[in-house]
């Protein structure tokens, strides 16, 4: 029995990865770039439902241990949304506290912009566009992000660009799980 379980458990990760289509992360002049692309077998409507669904969303993102709605409109269209997200890359760990003033177009795309005053980052932009294709959706991804802090140039490019690469993998593996049982009326 344990064998068949450890059996799904690897398919279904298989599965999940082989969704991410393309992901990248580089790091120029103290710049973050993160890009993914990838197919999440849920509606447009799920795949936007899990991701604005924030009291929750450590669910998708392993590293977040704390997240908070600051402001809503009454539509949940925008909203001012504060994470703190703890991470470690080799011997460097760091807890990072982010607000990001967020705002969904329907279920075609997300934005998040990075309030720098309130946040441990100079500045920040995330874009999700969602695209539904029969009975999946296919998930653009980008983002750029510039740390108020100091990293260790030994870390800096490759092992936290390689670090960012892993999140969004999990994240795109979370989502593909997660998205299907956010049912949209």
């Amino acid at each position: 029995m344990k064998l068949i379980l450890c059996a799904a458990f690897i398919w279904i990760n298989v599965c999940c990865i082989l969704h991410a289509e393309e992901i990248t992360a580089e790091y120029k002049q103290g710049i973050y770039y993160l890009n993914a692309s990838f197919i999440v077998e849920a509606s447009p409507e799920s795949v936007v439902a899990a991701l604005t669904d924030y009291e929750n969303i450590s669910q998708l993102h392993p590293s977040i241990i704390e997240s908070e709605i600051l402001e809503t409109t009454s539509s949940r269209i925008s909203a001012r949304i504060r994470t703190v997200v703890k991470d470690c890359a080799i011997f460097f760990c760091k807890k990072i506290t982010r607000v990001e003033n967020i705002t969904q177009s329907g279920f075609e795309s997300l934005d998040a912009e990075v309030v720098p005053f309130l946040s441990d980052l100079r500045s920040g932009h995330t874009s999700w566009k969602f695209v539904g294709v029969d009975n999946h959706t296919e998930v653009t991804y980008q983002a750029t992000m510039q740390p108020k802090f100091w990293i260790p140039p030994l870390i800096r490019s490759h092992t936290v660009t390689k670090k960012f690469k892993k999140r969004i993998s999990e994240i795109v593996q979370r989502l593909q799980m997660l998205a299907p049982s956010y049912s949209v009326q």
